[in-house]
């Protein structure tokens, strides 16, 4: 039997993180480790992990997703290592369906789609259509850009594609699937595998869940890339938004792109100021 180890990334998810190392407590196939990474968590999130009896691995500061993920990875003791953030659960056969595709040793991550429980505000609507997808249908996918939300990982091969970015504070799990990819390693996206999002986001955090998802290791900032994403916005999002019957939605998809471009400007204007 293959032996895995299993972390939970969490900053500041008290609410949450509970639910999440339960859920890899649950696992039909048990995890032999199983630990949580905290990045500078200020709640009660420590004590909520505690309470159920769970190492707590604690970063020096807040460092970001690139650290955090790095160091579990340089943590883990095992060379299959289960992802689930604090803010998802895990259904029970989430580990023995992705441990089907290791079997091919070129495999190196397996991950799926995510869902949420339900959509009760505009926020959560517009995040399971625009984010999660949630109403789309997909196919399983080779050489796919790695995502963490819940995935197994291969240790050995993250190792030697030279493991997490640690510069990284978001994409560092597209950014390592790509060099996976390029060393010949295989990233698999199975829509069978599901992650449940447990957590609900407000306007704010959700218009910043998006710019994470999509502004890219350079966050790009121009006018050319602002036009398309104004196109659509319009065009795709709002309309997807429209024959759902969600007009409240429509408002969101259409500042979408305006939080996108100010978010990546504003970061670039700081860096520069910073040098």
């Amino acid at each position: 039997m293959k032996q895995v180890s299993a972390y939970v990334p969490c900053f500041n998810n008290e609410a949450t993180v509970a639910r999440a190392v339960e859920s890899l407590q649950r696992q039909s196939v048990p995890v032999a480790e199983l630990f949580v990474v905290d990045d500078g968590s200020t709640d009660s999130s420590r004590a909520a992990v505690e309470k159920l009896g769970v190492r707590v691995v604690t970063m020096k500061r807040n460092a970001g997703r690139g650290p955090v993920r790095a160091r579990a990875m340089d943590e883990a003791q095992h060379e299959f290592v289960v992802c689930c953030d604090a803010t998802n659960t895990l259904p029970t056969d989430f580990v023995g369906r992705a441990l089907k595709w290791f079997d091919d040793p070129k495999v190196a991550g397996a991950f799926g789609r995510i869902w949420q429980e339900r959509a009760t505000c505009v926020s959560d609507r517009w995040r399971g259509r625009h984010l999660f997808k949630v109403n789309e249908p997909m196919a399983v996918k080779h050489g796919a850009l790695l995502s963490t939300w819940g995935c197994v990982m291969r240790k050995s091969a993250v190792m030697a594609a030279g493991n997490f970015d640690q510069s990284l504070r978001h994409t560092e799990d597209a950014e390592l699937g790509s060099r996976l990819v390029a060393k010949n390693f295989d990233v698999v996206f199975d829509p069978e595998l599901h992650v449940i999002s447990v957590v609900t986001n407000s306007l704010g955090q959700v218009l910043e869940r998006h710019w994470r998802w999509y502004a890219g290791v350079d966050e790009e900032v121009s006018l050319k890339r602002y036009a398309k994403q104004v196109w659509y916005s319009m065009k795709v999002m709002a309309m997807q938004d429209l024959r759902d019957g969600d007009a409240l939605s429509v408002p969101v998809s259409l500042f979408s792109p305006h939080y996108q471009f100010w978010k990546s400007w504003a970061r670039q204007r700081t860096a520069r100021a910073q040098k």
